[in-house]
């Protein structure tokens, strides 16, 4: 068995896609054939994932479980290596290929392993030129692309995109990072019309990192706290508590707690009572991503209906 907890997760403890990548092999090595849904049955099975886990669901309007996604996801692009083959439809066998990178990096496969990969390399080459692929596909490439196929790779982009945001905010100089945190919530509209936002001087700040003044008299003021953590360094309820009392220390009813990594259950019901916001790292990259902050647009793609109105003129 696999401890989930080793491998590379998300701050909710969900294993990201390429974490599966090892474990996918290490199960498909076990037998010859392996049916889709047995597999990835298997594979979350052979880690361990607990049952809160194991039923998460995608808040889209499809309500996928997350883990099944991520593995099929992980299925995918080991197939498009050529570290998994498919001799027929829905069934998966390990290759030689596959069977090397195993024996060579056990459960330490990485998305750059594979994607560096002849047979991926090739595959990319293919689908960037349009000409090619339209001269070129066959049959087993041939396939019309639903509105949830679609939905699900923007989900899996968005899911590599929060990986690499967050493994970036952690690299960031502390106060530059605090002002980022002030620039996202004025970018949600906490500042409001004529409101102000200050980051807090470097030292001295009294437990206060970021303060936004939502109206011009300063009456209705959000005060911030935040914490640039490695993934495993998890904000316990003492650091809610003290940032509780600088709160107290400014007569504040409110505040928002920000940090990179994640927050115990101890943390979180103190929160709660105290009326103290928490933003967790996942949520983070999500908020940045939302709002585009730190973000930019790479491509955009416009989807088309027939406009009944113009028929019926």
């Amino acid at each position: 068995m696999i401890d989930y907890k080793t491998l590379k997760h998300s701050d909710n403890g969900m294993p990201t896609w390429d974490a599966f990548l090892g474990p996918i092999l290490q199960v498909t090595s076990t037998k010859n054939l392996w049916k889709r849904q047995e597999l990835i049955q298997s594979v979350l099975n052979e880690i361990n994932l607990p049952e809160e886990l194991m039923t998460l669901r995608y808040s889209s309007k499809y309500h996928d479980l997350v883990a099944a996604d991520r593995v099929n996801w992980a299925l995918s692009d080991l197939k498009i290596s050529g570290l998994l083959a498919a001799p027929k439809r829905g069934l998966y066998q390990i290759t030689t290929l596959g069977q090397h990178a195993l024996n060579k990096y056990g459960l330490n496969i990485t998305r750059e392993y594979i994607h560096s990969q002849p047979a991926y390399l090739e595959h990319q080459k293919k689908i960037k030129s349009k000409k090619e692929f339209d001269n070129e596909i066959t049959e087993e490439q041939t396939f019309e692309l639903s509105e949830k196929q679609i939905k699900d790779w923007f989900e899996k982009q968005n899911s590599d995109l929060s990986e690499t945001l967050i493994a970036k905010l952690r690299k960031t100089d502390p106060y530059q990072f605090e002002e980022m945190m002030v620039k996202l919530l004025n970018a949600m509209g906490y500042k409001g019309t004529n409101g102000q936002s200050v980051v807090t001087q470097k030292s001295n700040d009294g437990g206060i990192d970021g303060i936004i003044n939502q109206d011009p008299l300063g009456l209705r003021t959000v005060y911030i706290q935040v914490k640039r953590y490695a993934e495993n360094n998890v904000v316990g309820s003492p650091e809610i508590n003290s940032f509780f009392g600088a709160l107290r220390r400014k007569q504040a009813d409110r505040g928002v707690f920000i940090t990179t990594s994640s927050f115990t259950k101890d943390a979180q019901e103190a929160a709660k009572q105290l009326n103290i916001a928490l933003v967790d790292g996942e949520m983070l990259t999500n908020l940045m991503i939302q709002y585009k902050v730190g973000v930019q647009v790479s491509q955009t793609y416009e989807l088309y209906d027939i406009d009944d109105d113009f028929f019926e003129q």
